[in-house]
């Protein structure tokens, strides 16, 4: 029996194996001698290794075998799904009155491409939440509705011929010397008009007496009034009438009776442990109708107790936002502290610090508020109150322009709160800030000045009072402290010139020396008056040098000794405050108590830093200056070193600031 391949030899064996009888169980020799194979061995190793040797292919018959295929069953219902319109157009409501009754609807386009960097538009989508305060450098800033329902005059364009202009910024006339040639076709036009053949109907002159006088005055009803009926009917006219513009400010009377205060805002949003003054009254009355204030009043009137309310009405709304914005940054870091002791929900942003800005009143500086208004921040958005502290700082020649800049450009919904002390033209400064906001400003202020205002002069270790608190000027205090300064002028000029004196005689003693040195008598004296000069100007620097120092020591023992002190001392130079308070080295105003409060505070507060930091030139100096009731505050200091200072300021451990 031959077989072709190895598949066949093995379905013979399959079938041989099917033939043995049931006893043979095992195969041994006499079965495979049973067997005839007649393939030779070198061709059962081939097809062996053929056989074992894995396929490139997969075979067809096992792949159907094999392969299973599920079919999906359809479900054509989906074939008939329509996808969710997109809807590009949203209804707002018109709304009339103080009660905001909706009187009518208004179909808006509404995009949803818009963000943040494509629109300008509150209907943008907002940003990410790491932005939403800050904003950022990309952002596009809000614009206001106001902004963009100005129109231009096109007359002022000069647009003669064409929808371009054609007249360039600073010239009177364009530059095109040949003219429209359709401009043609209507000179033609008039030119064929022959004025020969207008005609008229005959007026019929009219007689009148000599007695009889024309006159025409304006009266009342702008129309002219005369004493003849024809010809009244026939030369009457009305007198041009001047254009009343709009009053946007609007001065509110304090002294006015306002004894339904509680029956008009009986659901106040804080409530005080006093009684309000009228001009508090009046300003609270309008915040809560959502109307602009501008309180004008002196120190320690009153004014923060209409920012407290602003604050208190936007808590009570609960969505809303109020910012407090003050000029400096130790205001800011004041109010933060005098705030959060009134609200729980306070929290502030200046350049060197951060705390809750998530809060529902922020406090900050201008510079700030105005920083978020150019980069766009989300922010804004839910901002109901907006508090200018001092706002007096917009006459401010570097930086009163922040102060307009952020006027302008906050929306329209934000309510103003203007704080500042008595100024002249509040009147004027409100009608500038209603006319560019088109939104009505009511200026309250008042005269009223709680704490008096004295003025004195130090004059050779005394004070003379020169003007009182009504303002009177005293001038018999003003003569006895200018004939004490003219004689210590005096003293003063005597004392020169017995150091010129002695300079002089020093220069005779030397002067035949120097004479033979030089060779030139002319070159001596040129050099021995520019020496006078020289050492007399150094003599009078050191003079007043001195007696500069001497009057701080001396007029802050004379206030400690009236018990006048703490004191704070305004000087308009970094250098020269660092120069007085290192003029004061000797000075001590702290007791023991004292000291030992102030070292407390002091370690408390540098224990933050690293062993390095510690050691920093300002980190031992305030150790000195504030142990002894010594602080010096300006804008060189490190952030840590004014929070200190504040804060021993506030515990009134300092006594000279």
């Amino acid at each position: 029996m031959r077989s072709n391949g190895l598949n066949d030899t093995f379905e013979e064996l399959k079938k041989s194996f099917n033939q043995l009888p049931k006893e043979i169980i095992t195969i041994n020799g006499h079965l495979r001698r049973s067997l005839n194979f007649s393939l030779p061995k070198d061709e059962v190793l081939v097809q062996l290794e053929t056989f074992l040797a894995p396929p490139v292919e997969f075979s067809i018959e096992w792949l159907n075998r094999l392969q299973v295929y599920t079919r999906k069953k359809v479900d054509y219902r989906e074939l008939f799904q329509v996808l969710p319109f997109i809807f590009q157009m949203t209804i707002q409501f018109v709304r009339e009155g103080l009660d905001g009754l909706i009187v009518g609807y208004q179909e808006d386009i509404m995009s949803l491409e818009i963000n943040s960097k494509n629109s300008t538009t509150f209907e943008r989508r907002p940003a990410s939440l790491s932005d939403f305060v800050r904003g950022r450098s990309t952002f596009l800033p809000f614009v206001s509705e106001r902004f963009k329902a100005l129109k231009l005059d096109k007359d002022s364009l000069n647009l003669e011929y064409s929808d371009f202009s054609q007249v360039a910024p600073g010239l009177s006339r364009t530059g095109i010397l040949k003219e429209p040639e359709y401009l043609h076709e209507y000179l033609s036009e008039f030119e064929s008009v022959n004025p020969n053949n207008w005609k008229f109907d005959p007026i019929e002159p009219l007689s009148l007496d000599k007695e009889e006088i024309l006159s025409f005055p304006c009266d009342n009803n702008n129309k002219v009034d005369t004493f003849f009926e024809p010809v009244d009917d026939f030369l009457s006219f009305e007198c041009p009438s001047k254009q009343k513009t709009k009053e946007w400010a609007h001065v509110v009377d304090i002294k006015s009776d306002f004894s339904n205060f509680y029956e008009l805002v009986p659901n106040m949003a804080y409530n005080f442990a006093f009684e309000l003054d009228n001009f508090q009254k009046f300003a609270i009355y309008h915040l809560e109708r959502t109307e602009s204030v501008f309180v004008s009043a002196h120190t320690s009137a009153g004014k923060t107790v209409v920012a407290e309310y602003a604050i208190a009405l936007a808590s009570k709304h609960m969505t809303n936002r109020a910012i407090y914005t003050s000029p400096i940054k130790a205001l800011s870091n004041q109010k933060f502290r005098d705030f959060h002791s009134t609200f729980e929900d306070v929290g502030i942003l200046t350049g060197d610090i951060q705390i809750r800005p998530e809060a529902s009143c922020l406090i900050m500086t201008t510079e700030i508020l105005r920083s978020m208004l150019y980069k766009g921040a989300d922010l804004i958005r839910d901002v109901e109150f907006v508090i200018f502290d001092e706002v007096h700082y917009v006459n401010d020649l570097e930086r009163g322009v922040v102060w307009e800049e952020v006027i302008i450009m906050l929306p329209e919904y934000v309510t103003l709160i203007l704080l500042s002390a008595t100024v002249p033209n509040t009147k004027e400064f409100a009608e500038w800030i209603g006319r560019t906001r088109q939104k009505d400003i009511y200026v309250i202020s008042t005269a009223k000045r709680p704490v008096p205002l004295e003025h004195f002069l130090w004059v050779d270790k005394k004070m003379f009072k020169v003007v009182n608190e009504k303002k009177v000027f005293l001038v018999q205090g003003y003569k006895d402290a200018s004939m004490i300064l003219k004689e210590n002028k005096n003293k003063a000029s005597i004392q020169l010139n017995e150091t010129k004196n002695h300079s002089n005689i020093l220069l005779r003693g030397r002067g035949q020396n120097n004479l033979d040195y030089t060779g030139n008598i002319r070159n001596f004296c040129g050099k021995g008056r520019k020496f006078l000069n020289i050492h007399n100007h150094k003599n009078e620097f050191r003079f007043f040098e001195k007696h500069d120092k001497s009057t701080w020591i001396y007029l802050t023992n004379y206030l400690r000794k009236i018990n006048l002190l703490p004191v704070v001392v305004f000087v308009f130079s970094k250098k020269k405050c660092e120069d007085n308070a290192n003029s004061l080295v000797n000075l001590d105003l702290l007791n023991h108590t004292a000291k030992s409060e102030v070292h407390v505070i002091i370690e408390k507060s540098i224990s933050r830093l690293r062993m390095e930091d510690t050691k920093l030139p300002q980190i031992i100096r305030i150790r000195d200056i504030l142990s002894r009731g010594i602080g010096v505050h300006h804008g060189g200091l490190l952030p840590i070193v004014k929070e200190v200072k504040i804060i021993i300021y506030f515990l009134l451990t300092i006594n000279l600031y």
